[in-house]
């Protein structure tokens, strides 16, 4: 039950009907009770709402990296925010037995900078190594331009993220996986970075490498 201290016009604390009072900063403040949904939430609810749930604890671990590489600050959205869109409509899907993450459309990075060319990759024990060819000469690709990349383990839903690993002009740069790595299938992500213009490339799908 709320008290009202100081008569019928001054401020009060506690419910009074469908109103609660209090103070903030020395002011006497109301606000409305919350209303409680009445109605279950449609289908079309319920399924935005598991892949608002699978997407937010997917990209959670990665939240640093999207926060830096994902788009350009538009001052409405965070580049998390953007990232958390992408992927609740680009990159899970519902199934049989819940939710799905599409690993080939995810994207750790997105941008409008010139991307690779050609970019191939090889592995041997915990070594991944890649090659691309030299493309400095297209678009607004620069040879400084910096490597990335991006690994994750789906059974423990922990990524690893390897910055500024060699330039553009290098065309070739390798990644060392810790050995604990050793028995997982690992999906591998690449993009490149112009840390003048902050202007990621869209990130490229490496696929699904078993160690």
């Amino acid at each position: 039950m709320g008290k009202i201290k100081t008569g019928i016009l001054g401020g009060f604390q506690g419910k009074v009907g469908t109103v609660i009072g209090s103070t903030w900063r020395g002011e006497s403040i109301m606000r409305a009770l919350p209303k409680t949904a009445a109605k279950a939430p449609t289908e079309s609810q319920r399924i935005q709402r598991l892949k608002f749930k699978a997407v937010s604890e997917f990209l959670n671990p990665l939240r640093s990296t999207l926060s830096t590489y994902f788009g350009n600050d538009t001052g409405v959205k965070s580049k998390y925010n953007m990232a958390t869109s992408y992927h609740i409509t680009n990159a899970v899907e519902i199934t049989e037995q819940g939710t799905q993450i599409l690993y080939p459309r995810v994207l750790v990075a997105k941008g409008t900078l010139f991307g690779f060319q050609n970019l191939t990759t090889t592995h041997s024990e915990t070594v991944i190594t890649l090659n691309w060819e030299d493309n400095t000469v297209f678009g607004n690709a620069k040879a400084e331009d910096t490597v990335n990349v991006v690994c994750y383990i789906e059974e423990v839903n922990t990524f690893y993220v390897f910055e500024s690993i060699a330039n553009r002009d290098g065309l070739t740069a390798s990644v060392t996986l810790p050995q604990n790595f050793l028995g997982y299938n690992v999906e591998v992500y690449a993009f490149l970075y112009d840390t003048v213009s902050k202007t990621s490339s869209n990130s490229v799908y490496l696929g699904n490498i078993a160690f």
